[in-house]
């Protein structure tokens, strides 16, 4: 089974809800619908590791100091980014968050 097909999986069995997407595009290949995961905790195997795939896991938070320290307790950490049309909660988030790069309101 495609690994990524494998974490759709996992985050189904451990309670997310797929709100869209979720299934292999019907073609030659690895191609997945792009997935938007629900009802994701931070134990969630698919909130802990990087799919590289089309996978988004939305998580609820209280304030911006929750959201800093649960992208902080990682093992990655390569790139993060920021999106707000509030400059300062993008400076707070961007200065507090222990990546190689932060993007403000962009990815690459």
């Amino acid at each position: 089974m495609n690994k990524i097909l494998g974490y759709i999986e996992s985050g189904k069995k451990e309670g997310a809800k797929v709100a869209a997407g979720g299934k292999r595009v019907n073609r030659d290949g690895y191609f997945i619908e792009p997935t938007l995961f629900t009802n994701v905790t931070d134990d969630m195997k698919i909130a802990k590791e990087e799919i590289f795939g089309p996978v988004i896991s939305v998580l609820k938070f209280k304030d911006v100091d929750e959201v800093i320290a649960r992208a902080n307790n990682t093992r990655y950490g390569l790139i993060g980014s920021v999106f707000s049309s509030n400059q300062q909660t993008c400076y707070k988030v961007a200065k507090g968050l222990q990546v190689g790069q932060v993007y403000v309101n962009n990815y690459f």
